[in-house]
């Protein structure tokens, strides 16, 4: 009965797609969640037991999405008392901090605080590394090494202690602020180097699901987790405390790529778009190959993960550490502007792709004098901002709003660009060069060469390899349960992305539907639409999710797709050819032709 009920259904889809009728959307499905594990024995020393869940359905198609922790903690009464792990034992040249951590005897009473607790310092300096200079470490340095996660999320904590210097003094010249900087000791390798790059789209999208594609493509060969992104963390840092991370101050990019998200499946009209990119480098760094000094407060988190696996409490860690560090980096800020066109304003001004991109295009460059700091000079086609920026009578304009994400630079700063934009459509000098000098305060890291997280615990500490070996198959797991084989297929070479447990589909430009199960005819001009759309229909149907997946691996991008080609689109005009059509349908379904 299910077997006849199927072919039924197939034929229904098939008339449908043959008298150019739309197939309608799939109905929600909303997140599964698998049962909880059962409770682990309660921990004497914490008080506390811990339970996980997976995720076994993203939410899709408008149902509910996936939003809450896989792990979670509550208190219990222990029957066992708490072992208080081995205390720490220093050598006859090292000195034990309060907390327990031991530091080099020549360390103390130099003015550093190379104790994160201070008591090394319980004295009067007398041998300060950088002498009577009163030398401050740049942000570059200080946020150096921050963690990054495989699926686009940043992480809550640097694991590094960069106020640490190992009794050094190595300095560098700010060109920017023409100050002296103090390198801390984790740094090998610091360059200032200025470089300004900007890029403007090509072409003008006839809508969001292009250009969506290609800049969660540009992300997906950032951060290598294919179009599958976490952006938002679920699970409790492991510090109990609310943590804010990321690395210089920003319109974040997630808000940006969710609002194209929402703006792909609502009912746009006459809106086209273009993309404005542009990005400032100021340094560069390189961490040490060895000897890294890591802060304590990750340490106590490393010892704190219990030796047999569980998966909320490892994911928390990687929630707040990341799954990799940044062994190389390079620091500064960067813009993303998606400007939202009037595609009637541009009909009607006769403005070409060109000259609306050499209007939007700033052409800026940045320098860097003795005297100013970090100059940028800015050179705008006024004459086609001018017809770019004139409001038609009935007072509408070729600017319709501008999306906007800003990584790096002040908060004052970028809410002027935001203001700027939001108000003129376009940026002006002044406002770019006041972002642009702020970012040597509030950075942002751009470019990043990692390290799995794992590299960082000492391996001379008890258990090193087991708790190794667990955060190895953390990260592992992580990937796997944000996987798109938990989603839907997408139909017609859509697609298939998910976002913070969130599966969608991104139509090719031929079609449209929550699946991209419809043709995008003239359906005012012709009867039906293409054939190509029913035969991709069927054999969207054959293929399903676990096919896809059997043949893809966690981590790797991900899209259930069915391509057809371009020669089978054809019109069906009159009855005769209808019937022909549906005949043609039914062979090709069941692979007769």
């Amino acid at each position: 009965l299910k077997f006849f009920t199927m072919r039924i259904v197939l034929a229904l889809h098939l008339v449908l797609c043959a008298i150019g009728q739309e197939i309608p959307n799939p109905p929600p499905v909303n997140c599964q969640w698998s049962r909880w594990s059962e409770w682990t024995l309660c921990d004497p020393c914490s008080k506390s037991r811990r339970r996980s869940r997976g995720i076994e359905a993203f939410g899709q198609f408008g149902g509910q999405t996936c939003e809450g922790s896989l792990g979670q903690k509550e208190f219990c009464v222990a029957t066992s008392e708490c072992v208080a792990p081995a205390p720490t034992n220093c050598s006859e040249t090292e000195f034990q901090c309060e907390s327990g951590f031991c530091i080099k005897k020549r360390l103390m009473c130099n003015g550093d605080l190379d104790c994160e607790d201070g008591s090394d310092e319980d004295c009067d300096p007398v041998r300060r590394p950088c002498g009577s200079s009163v030398i401050d470490t740049n942000e570059q340095s200080r946020t150096a090494g921050y963690g990054t996660t495989v699926l686009g999320g940043e992480p809550r904590i640097n694991p590094f202690n960069n106020d640490y210097f190992n009794g050094k003094c190595d300095r560098i010249r700010n060109p920017l602020t023409r100050r002296t900087d103090r390198l801390p000791w984790n740094v090998a390798v610091f360059h200032y180097e200025t470089k300004v790059e900007e890029t403007v789209s090509s072409e003008i999208y006839e809508h969001t699901h292009s250009l969506l594609k290609e800049m969660l493509h540009e992300m997906s060969s950032t951060v290598g987790g294919g179009i599958s992104f976490k952006f938002s963390p679920s699970e409790q840092p492991m510090s109990g405390m609310s943590v804010t991370g990321g690395v210089g101050g920003e319109y974040e990019k997630k808000t940006m790529i969710k609002d194209m998200v929402e703006t792909t499946y609502t009912q746009v009209i006459n809106k086209r778009y273009m993309r404005v990119k542009g990005k400032v480098e100021m340094s560069t760094y390189r961490m040490r190959s060895q000897n890294l000094q890591v802060a304590e407060e990750f340490l106590q988190h490393i010892k704190s993960l219990p030796l047999q696996y569980e998966k909320g409490i490892y994911f928390a860690f990687l929630e707040d550490y990341g799954t990799h560090y940044t062994k190389n980096g390079k620091s500064g800020g960067e813009y993303e502007l998606v400007y939202v066109l009037n595609e009637n304003i541009i009909k009607e001004l006769n403005l070409s792709e060109k000259s609306i991109a050499d209007c939007f295009k700033l052409n800026f460059n940045a320098g860097v004098t003795g005297m100013e700091g970090l100059t940028v000079s800015g050179n705008l086609n006024n004459k086609n901002c001018d017809t770019v920026k004139t409001k038609l009578q009935d007072g509408k304009a070729l600017v319709d709003k501008v999306m906007i994400s800003i990584r790096g630079g002040g908060q004052e700063s970028a809410a002027a660009i935001k203001t700027k934009l939001n108000t003129k459509g376009i940026m002006d000098t002044i406002t770019y060069q006041a972002w642009a000098q702020s970012i040597a305060d509030v950075p942002a890291l751009l470019v990043t060469e990692r390290e799995p997280i794992y590299a960082l615990v000492p391996l001379e500490m008890a258990d090193a390899n087991t708790r190794i070996s667990n955060l190895k198959q953390a990260i592992d797991e992580y990937v796997a349960e944000y996987n798109l084989c938990k989603c839907r297929p997408c139909q017609n070479g859509g697609t298939l992305a998910l976002i913070d447990g969130k599966c969608f589909c991104l139509c090719s430009n031929l079609f449209e539907g929550l699946v991209c199960q419809n043709f995008k005819g003239d359906k005012a001009k012709y009867e039906a639409v293409a054939v190509g759309n029913a035969a991709g229909y069927a054999a969207a149907t054959r293929s399903g999710s676990l096919e896809v997946c059997a043949e893809e691996t966690p981590g790797v991008k991900n899209t259930a797709k069915t391509t057809q080609p371009l020669e089978d689109i054809a019109i069906v005009k009159s009855p005769s050819s209808f019937f022909i059509f549906i005949f043609y349908c039914v062979l090709k379904r069941y692979h007769y032709i």
